[in-house]
């Protein structure tokens, strides 16, 4: 993964049924080239997904960027990108310590988040 590319796009969400247990929690991150893709355990909500891989692309970036522009991060999140860019209010108490975190390495990395369609990062991420 090129942590210096201008643009990333990002998904995280849940598939399965959680009663059932067979919830799975997933995330994935390009660079336009490379695709990481990521189970994530702790994620129990397909929001809780969407910040948790927003969250690890921008610690990545922060640890190996040493490009000082900030990039573009691509992602279907209306929520997660209204509670970020356009101050929408983080009702979810779930999403709370996720957002605080995200807008303190958004602002860190100088990284702008964007939202595209599904159709849009279905075609980057393939998925």
């Amino acid at each position: 993964m090129n942590w210096n590319a201008p643009n990333f796009w990002i998904d995280g969400g849940c598939r399965g049924n959680h009663a059932h247990g067979k919830r799975e929690a997933y995330g994935s991150i390009s660079d336009g080239k490379a695709i990481m893709r990521r189970r994530l355990a702790k994620a129990r909500t397909n929001n809780e997904a969407e910040y948790t891989t927003l969250l690890a692309a921008l610690k990545n970036m922060l640890m190996n960027r040493t490009d000082l522009n900030g990039p573009m991060i691509y992602t279907d999140s209306q929520l997660m990108v209204g509670q970020l860019t356009q101050g929408s209010k983080v009702q979810a108490k779930n999403l709370l310590a996720l957002h605080e975190e995200a807008a303190l390495l958004l602002a860190k990395t100088r990284a702008k988040l964007l939202w595209l369609s599904r159709e849009q990062i279905v075609k980057k991420l393939g998925h």
